[in-house]
């Protein structure tokens, strides 16, 4: 939604206040290589430069680097916003980035796209020349710097090697009066981030090399091409997440921002904070799918590079703390020997094994191990760049429905848009669309006509965000609209309750005798102090074509805020199921509201319910079957005014008759029969009963 802001969008990954300050990388295997072995596997110089900082990106994702710097160091830098001096507490790796032990370290230099990408995994970003000033003011260590004599050697690993001795000979004599952990400066000067970064294309930005405060060697320059790295370049690592006026933000929101960057900048703000990074042949995957496998195992499925021979897979059991990546050729993307029944979230990037380039890193997925084939598809479309999206809300929809006991797989949108992964494999869909809007689409035209053939095929679709009515209502087309009134079953209303920004953050089930949540219950969702985002404009629905309200928001008992439907959709032929909330499930809190809200919605989609303690079976025209889904066998249960003849049909999603056993005479009242999933597919049926007087049918599952 295109707006002027007057509040920053916030988001980071946890709490700061109940965060460590601690670097994001595994442990370190004690086998792995100390500084002067892997100086010995990058020396030769026939090795290209591209395999040389894969080879270190592959270390240091691993979690090659000495233990003294994992704990973080405060730094705080004060600037005046909006007339009154501010300031701000940010966390620092003590001393520039290295691979290798405490007693065997290499100070590696490296490119600024590197440095980037090694950031973002750990949830870090590069300092400011402002930033890099106050860094070396508060060193309790402050080191003389020692340049040596300009030449064409000053880029080659036996120089830096060299140099490294020097400076870590020059560390050992501050010590033990200040052990290794304090932080340290003017050993290196820095890479930093800049708005230089884009004045010139293709430019690292260095700055640095203090010889005492606000008296550095190397004034701001960018005059050295992004592959120029000499054996003065240091990479310091800060944590993206921090507290500003008691609110969680982050050090790019800050600099992004048109009042509260000088706190953090000496430049004005900055739009991109950042160096771009990635192969320009090698693209960063988007369209890929992370799907069950089996009990023990999990599949990627990508549209792939042609580019690429492999792909890295960095996985992880809690979406935020990654392992080493596994390599895998790109017509094998299976992961075995996992933990049955456990959620693994998953990133990945492309690698040409010829060139050794590797792309960037994709946004975040999850999928369950079991050994019983899931039914649940989530659909990651929240793509919009703005701040306060971390990609990774999987997480928070994912854990909901496996607390719920719904095994599930995921997709990126770009993936069903394409066609790689298809949705009819799936009872339900849940679309994640957090702020998604106008400039990046909430539904696209093709998203639009495959999820309403899906709806029309007897689908479930769960979709949240924010912004769905304003893009698709508000600022659509008529397709736009037609697609939101008829198969989303809303109209839009407002931008927001009351027409109100950050104001109204909880809902409630007030004056609506209808909805699939319990009578009386109340959602709250976040402001920006409980882990997500700040969700200032929650679009305001009413609901139409037969649409029935779930929501109002609290204390308003007139602004809709939810809606479901259930019946057959335009130009459908099988009943199907929507629920749409208007502000993000990902952002509702404390977690165990979370799980309530999806154990109704799941309820209502006919699944099991467990976060609501309710008996596993679907109710639908006069119908209940049990258990749903099935495995083996069910029963169908179903009253009969009078004696009649009665036809059982099963059907498949096209409409295809799988099974017409002959017609039986049944008696007036609660009759009973055995339903066999034996023989049927995974997947997704509806079981039609016919008599003279009436046709009914209910969807199930086949797991």
């Amino acid at each position: 939604m295109l707006r002027i802001l007057t509040t920053i969008l916030l988001s980071v990954v946890c709490s700061i206040v109940s965060m460590a300050q601690i670097l994001n990388l595994p442990a370190r295997n004690p086998g792995a290589l100390n500084g002067s072995q892997f100086v010995a596997t990058i020396i030769s110089a026939s090795l290209s430069e591209v395999s040389r900082e894969n080879m270190i990106y592959t270390q240091i994702s691993a979690g090659n680097v000495p233990s003294f710097y994992r704990n973080l160091k405060p730094v705080t830098s004060s600037g005046v916003v909006s007339g009154i001096t501010q300031s701000v507490t940010y966390y620092v790796i003590p001393d520039y980035l290295a691979v290798g032990t405490d007693t065997n370290y290499f100070l590696c230099p490296m490119s600024p796209m590197l440095a980037t990408q090694i950031a973002d995994l750990t949830g870090c970003t590069l300092p400011t020349r402002k930033m890099v000033n106050d860094i070396y003011a508060a060193a309790t260590v402050k080191l003389v710097p020692m340049p040596i004599p300009p030449s064409s050697q000053m880029t080659t690993v036996p120089v830096w090697d060299t140099y490294n001795d020097t400076i870590r000979a020059e560390r050992g004599r501050a010590m033990p009066a200040h052990p290794l952990g304090e932080l340290t400066g003017g050993d290196k000067k820095d890479v930093v981030i800049s708005n230089m970064i884009y004045s010139t294309a293709n430019r690292v930005v260095i700055y640095g090399w203090h010889t005492s405060v606000g008296n550095p060697i190397q004034p701001m320059a960018n005059v050295h091409a992004d592959t120029y790295m000499d054996y003065s370049h240091g990479i310091r690592l800060v944590q993206n997440s921090v507290i500003y006026n008691g609110t969680p933000t982050t050090v790019k929101a800050i600099l992004q921002s048109s009042t509260e960057n000088p706190m953090l900048s000496d430049e004005g703000s900055m739009s991109q904070p950042w160096y771009p990074y990635g192969p320009a042949n090698l693209a960063t995957p988007v369209s890929f799918a992370f799907l069950r496998s089996g009990a023990n195992s999990l599949q990627v499925k990508v549209s792939p590079d042609p580019m690429a021979t492999h792909y890295n897979i960095y996985l992880s059991t809690n979406g935020t703390t990654f392992n080493a990546p596994v390599q895998l050729r790109k017509s094998a993307l299976t992961l075995t020997a996992l933990n049955p029944n456990t959620i693994y979230y998953a990133k990945i990037s492309a690698f040409d094994s010829v060139s050794g380039q590797t792309s960037g890193t994709s946004y975040l997925l999850a999928a369950t191990t079991s050994s019983i084939p899931d039914s649940t598809l989530l659909v990651y479309g929240f793509d919009r760049s703005i701040t306060g999206n971390t990609y990774d809300y999987v997480i928070q929809h994912g854990t909901a429905f496996k607390n719920n006991g719904q095994m599930f797989s995921s997709a990126t949108h770009q993936a069903i848009s394409s066609h790689l992964i298809g949705l009819n494999s799936y009872a339900t869909a849940d679309y994640i669309l957090g702020e998604e809007s106008t400039v990046n689409q909430t539904f696209s035209d093709s998203e639009q006509v495959i999820f309403a053939n899906y709806l029309k095929q007897g689908g479930h679709l769960f979709t949240s965000g924010s912004e769905i009515a304003w893009d698709l209502d508000y600022s659509g087309t008529t397709a736009d609209k037609s697609f939101f009134n008829n198969f989303l079953k809303a109209s839009y209303t407002s931008d927001s309750p009351g027409n109100q920004v950050s104001t109204y953050y909880s809902s409630y089930t007030s004056s609506c005798p209808s909805t699939i949540y319990p009578a009386g219950d109340s959602i709250t969702f976040d402001n920006g102090t409980h882990g997500t985002y700040n969700v200032a404009y929650p679009d305001v629905v009413s609901a139409v074509n037969g649409g029935v309200a779930d929501l109002h928001y609290k204390p308003s008992n007139a602004d809709l805020a939810g809606i479901h439907y259930a019946g057959v959709f335009p130009g459908g032929t099988l009943p199907g199921k929507v629920v749409y909330l208007c502000f993000p499930f990902e952002t509702i809190y404390p977690s165990s509201s979370r799980d309530t809200v999806m154990g109704r919605i799941i309820r209502f989609f006919g699944g099991s319910g467990i976060a609501t303690g309710e008996r596993i079976y679907s109710e639908k025209n006069g119908l209940k079957l049990f258990p749903n889904p099935l495995h083996d066998n069910a029963t169908l249960e179903f009253t009969l005014t009078q004696d009649e003849d009665v036809q059982i049909e099963i059907f498949d999603l096209t409409g295809r008759s799988i099974d017409k056993p002959a017609q039986r005479l049944f008696t007036a009242g609660l009759n009973r029969i055995n339903i066999s999933g034996t023989g049927l597919t995974r997947g997704f049926y509806f079981i039609t009963l016919h008599s003279p007087t009436s046709s009914r049918s209910i969807p199930f599952i086949v797991q």
